[in-house]
């Protein structure tokens, strides 16, 4: 049920409702321009520091800014809703820390690649779980994301060692994705998009947290630099990501998220001076019309959440 905190789509005008829909893909479009940049740096910074130790120090630093700017006020979470603020954050720290693992293993385009096939998983959940419903046009969005991640595995592609290992790892870390964007989504339904993102960076923080027992290894200022980035970016990407989900439906983000790895596979060969094949750069452009979607009407199915 829909509440002051977003806007319902299935009773706004055709008219409101194209504006509502221009500002939710709009705002996850710039999340996910932010991801791509958060993508690259990660990979950087998993040069001097273990995948889970750069994820803590994303929640934490996240965390610390959040607490900062609001103050801690505006950050009690509706009566009922802790379980769903739990289970959004355990979810999406698990999908972090496999995710950091793959780029760490395989790179941050090659990782980037294999993760945007969550829209898939997100469909999936919401339809099921979330009282969304699929029309073509996402159905076939859907399949041309499936389709570029399969060019991207095609013939010629060597799998082996750490890049195998970093490509399972992308993949798990799809699925506990989609169940993390379902989950923020049906949030967004009655929480702000600070308070999702505040209590989804405290939960992963504590569930990282283990892995700062282990010791730091000596952090240079560069790569105190890089680490603020990936703070920044991952910070303010999951904030626009939260926002917009207020306004669209979970896949439909999900499909605009995605896009990431444009970015990420981009600046990897600017940044990094890593090469991009054809077959990268086929998968990645397939992942663009899927940004363009819109769903005929939105559904107004009960949530079994």
């Amino acid at each position: 049920m829909a509440t002051d905190r977003t806007l319902p789509l299935a009773s706004s005008p055709p008219l409101a409702r194209r504006t509502v829909l221009v500002r939710g893909m709009g705002v996850v479009l710039v999340a996910a321009a932010l991801f791509g940049m958060m993508a690259v740096l990660v990979g950087v910074a998993c040069r001097a520091l273990p995948a889970t130790q750069v994820a803590f120090v994303r929640f934490a630093g996240s965390l610390l800014v959040l607490l900062a700017v609001t103050r801690g006020r505006g950050l009690r979470p509706t009566p009922g809703k802790v379980f769903h603020i739990l289970l959004r954050g355990l979810l999406g720290a698990g999908s972090i820390v496999l995710y950091y693992h793959a780029i760490r293993a395989a790179g941050a385009g090659f990782a980037t690649l294999l993760f945007s096939v969550y829209p898939v998983w997100v469909a999936l959940f919401a339809a099921t779980l979330g009282g969304e419903r699929l029309d073509a046009r996402l159905v076939v969005s859907l399949a041309l994301g499936v389709v570029g991640v399969g060019v991207v595995l095609g013939p010629g592609v060597e799998l082996g060692g750490a890049t195998l290992s970093g490509g399972l790892a992308a993949v798990a870390a799809a699925v506990f994705a989609g169940g993390a964007v379902t989950s923020a989504r049906q949030l967004r339904l009655s929480e702000t998009s600070v308070l999702v993102t505040t209590h989804f960076m405290g939960v992963g923080a504590v569930v990282t947290a283990p892995a700062i027992l282990r010791g730091l290894p000596p952090i240079s200022p560069v790569v105190c630099l890089v680490l603020a980035g990936v703070v920044l970016t991952s910070l303010g990407g999951q904030l626009l990501l939260h926002e917009g989900l207020g306004f669209v439906s979970a896949t439909e983000g999900s499909l605009a998220a995605a896009t990431s790895v444009a970015v990420a596979t981009g600046l990897q060969a600017v940044w990094l001076g890593e090469q991009i094949g054809r077959a990268s750069l086929l998968g990645a452009g397939l992942l663009f019309p899927s940004s363009t979607v819109r769903s005929a009407r939105p559904t107004s199915r009960r949530s079994a959440w």
